[in-house]
């Protein structure tokens, strides 16, 4: 006689690392002085240096710059305290934010190298990515190894307890199968290092990309 259908439940995981094709750089200008203009004018030079620096590069169907922003210059002031308590004669600031977005990563090392090169330029983040279609190209290819997992977790079980038949019967994310709670598809994670030993040895280095997956899995083994 046929040994009785057996339930088998299992979750099946996948994860891949991707190098990044993309990289967004955030910068702010910043300067201060005794007046507003001792401020303001140097960060505007400085904005006109950047723009140099990044029009040549831009062109927005084939990078490799294919996005970027300069806000307008803001300006601040603040009166500072000396060490006595005695509150000192006003110090002015000005501020501005550049976002420029990389489709081609080889030149991002030399841009950085020059806008960081330049007093009162700061390199604030680098965000690193996919494509937007690549990140969906990706994302089916980590859940299709998550699926894989899970057939191949239930046939083992399966093989050891005498089963020979596995048939699935559901799938379903994390927490929507009775009696889970597993995170699905989690977000790419990247980070950036940077080493610096003159312009010649200036790299930066991203980590590869990594996509994760889990999905939860019900078998039937006979």
């Amino acid at each position: 006689m046929s040994p009785e259908a057996l339930d088998i439940t299992v979750v099946g995981h996948g994860e891949v690392t991707y190098p990044p094709e993309q990289c967004t750089l955030s910068l702010t200008v910043r300067t201060d002085g005794r007046s507003a203009e001792s401020a303001s004018e140097p960060a505007g030079q400085l904005v006109r240096e950047l723009t140099r620096l990044i029009e040549p590069l831009y062109n927005s169907e084939h990078g490799p710059i294919d996005r970027w922003t300069i806000d307008q210059v803001r300006r601040s002031r603040h009166r500072p305290f000396n060490q006595d308590g005695e509150q000192l004669p006003y110090v002015y600031q000005a501020e501005a934010s550049v976002e420029v977005k990389f489709s081609q990563l080889d030149l991002v090392d030399a841009f950085v190298y020059a806008a960081s090169a330049l007093d009162g330029v700061s390199i604030d983040h680098f965000d690193w990515d996919l494509t937007e279609p690549s990140r969906k190209a990706h994302t089916h290819e980590v859940r299709e190894r998550a699926v894989q997992d899970a057939v191949s977790k239930a046939e083992a079980y399966a093989s050891s307890l005498g089963r020979v038949t596995v048939t699935a019967v559901a799938v379903a994310d994390p927490g929507l199968l009775t009696g889970s709670a597993e995170r699905g598809v989690t977000e790419p994670s990247h980070r950036m290092l940077a080493a610096q030993s003159g312009p010649a040895a200036f790299a930066l280095k991203p980590e590869n990309i990594t996509i994760s997956a889990s999905v939860h899995a019900r078998f039937t083994a006979s």
